[in-house]
């Protein structure tokens, strides 16, 4: 006789935040920033899918909206503390509400909620490695999947960085051949890369973050989606990056980019451009300060929900 053996499925969670509404409280500013809170979620390398519901979506049984993560029972307990204290800065009021399950059907099921996108009109595809290619996608493509580290493409402050990229390459001149170019807080290293398709001129590609998980992540995207430059990844703050740039991302938060503004400028070449993002648009403003001080003219602002990017040039470029 034969023995056989089965495996027992792995348990799965998901966390269910359900919203309160004040008397005084807007509904749709709630709406609003429980979408915000949904999409920086999102990013949580704990979080493997995200769904959002609000009384319109089919099934729900709330009046208020309520957001569901996917994710693994072991990370649960912190998953809780990170949600609640978003959603206190948002000034959210919460109810949480874990649930483990081991059935199959929950094992993918948080991946409908990751899709290609495209950027700039046809300029370049986003796709996770499950969704093959469509007819009539983008020939330049980004291959990466939801993972430990910050940037998927899901959140605005990501999804920002990227429409300004394919902005400045698609306007020709020396705004669109930098010769290098500098990833700061880069995360799953999903700018660096997308710069590295958008700009094949590049001679060198930086991607720095000071989580070493996510500089080991970037360094696992980079070598499946090929750069032309080999891409150095350092772990570290921007004193580890030696040299300057002509072309600067830094999708951090304000508390780390106001500080480090004058640092930032004096690497960046003349003619350079930088871009800023994680800046909710109330922030705006403080972050563009520093910057201008120091001698950069903004040329772009562009915010999508509660979130805006910033787009500076050193003096010496066309506008």
């Amino acid at each position: 006789m034969t023995a056989t053996t089965t495996t027992e499925p792995q348990p799965w969670a998901t966390l269910t935040l359900h919203f309160r509404r004040e008397p005084a409280q807007d509904p749709q500013e709630i709406s609003d920033r429980s979408e915000a809170l949904a999409a920086i979620l999102a990013e949580d390398p704990r979080v493997s899918g995200v769904e959002t519901r609000d009384p319109t979506t089919l099934g729900a049984t709330s009046p208020e909206p309520e957001i569901i993560l996917y994710t693994a029972p072991e990370a649960l307990i912190g998953l809780r503390e990170s949600a609640q204290h978003l959603s206190e800065e948002l000034g959210l009021h919460l109810d949480a509400t874990a649930d483990i399950r081991t059935d199959d059907d929950w094992r993918d099921s948080w991946k409908r909620f990751y899709s290609p996108m495209i950027f700039g009109d046809g300029a370049l595809l986003l796709r996770p490695s499950w969704i093959p290619r469509r007819p009539g996608d983008p020939e330049r493509e980004l291959v990466l999947d939801p993972g430990r580290a910050f940037g998927t493409g899901q959140h605005e402050s990501t999804r920002l960085c990227m429409e300004l990229l394919v902005e400045i390459s698609a306007r020709g001149g020396v705004a669109s051949s930098p010769h290098a170019a500098l990833d700061l807080g880069c995360g799953s290293g999903i700018l660096a890369l997308t710069a590295a398709l958008l700009f094949p001129g590049l001679g060198r590609l930086v991607a720095a973050d000071n989580d070493p998980e996510a500089t080991e992540t970037a360094a696992e995207n980079a070598a499946l989606n090929p750069t032309g430059p080999v891409l150095e990844v350092i772990t570290g703050t921007l004193e580890a990056v030696p040299g300057d740039f002509d072309l600067m991302l830094a999708n951090i938060r304000p508390s780390v980019l106001i500080p480090i503004a004058a640092e930032l400028v004096a690497r960046l070449r003349t003619s350079g451009h930088l871009i800023l993002s994680g800046i909710l648009n109330e922030e705006a403003d403080a972050v563009a300060a520093p910057y201008l001080a120091a001698g950069l003219r903004e040329l772009r602002r562009r915010s999508e929900g509660e979130w805006t990017a910033l787009l500076f040039v050193r003096s010496g470029a066309a506008a």
